[in-house]
């Protein structure tokens, strides 16, 4: 009986080492990435002294407040009503009288660029560094 013995190639070697970089290098990075990102709301949270919120309707409803100020109130549009909360720095629709509550399932924002989005009533809030940020409503 013959015994074989498995021989690597030069390329099978190669390949295994690109593989073995490729791991390490990945794991590397999830773990810097998990070291850099904040561990509590209140570290992700920590900028929105300077974020503020941006809400605007299609017909003109215009309101601006600073994300780490505690506030609420309606949006009222000639298609219905949206309830706004902004507190513990994030801004959420606690309620709307629209059919398909979106806007109202929709998960507090905190983060810049961050939106909640009513199409029946045609409103729109969004979390930025500055009001300037946000596109008008046409």
């Amino acid at each position: 009986m013959s015994r074989s013995r498995l021989q690597l190639k030069l390329g099978d070697k190669v390949l295994i080492a690109l593989v073995a970089c490729a791991l390490a290098l990945g794991g590397a990075y999830a773990a810097w990435r998990a070291l850099a990102a904040p561990s509590t709301p209140a570290a992700a949270n920590a900028d929105a002294k300077d974020l503020v919120v941006v809400c605007q309707s299609k017909d003109g409803f215009y309101r601006v407040d600073p994300l780490d100020t505690d506030a609420a109130y309606t949006v009222s549009t000639p298609h219905g009503y949206n309830n706004v909360t902004i507190s513990g720095g994030t801004v959420d629709v606690t309620s709307a009288d629209c059919d398909n509550q979106v806007c109202v399932d929709s998960a507090p924002i905190s983060q810049p660029g961050e939106q909640i989005v009513c199409l029946p009533h045609e409103v729109v809030l969004e979390v930025a560094a500055s009001a300037d940020d946000v596109a008008p409503l046409s």
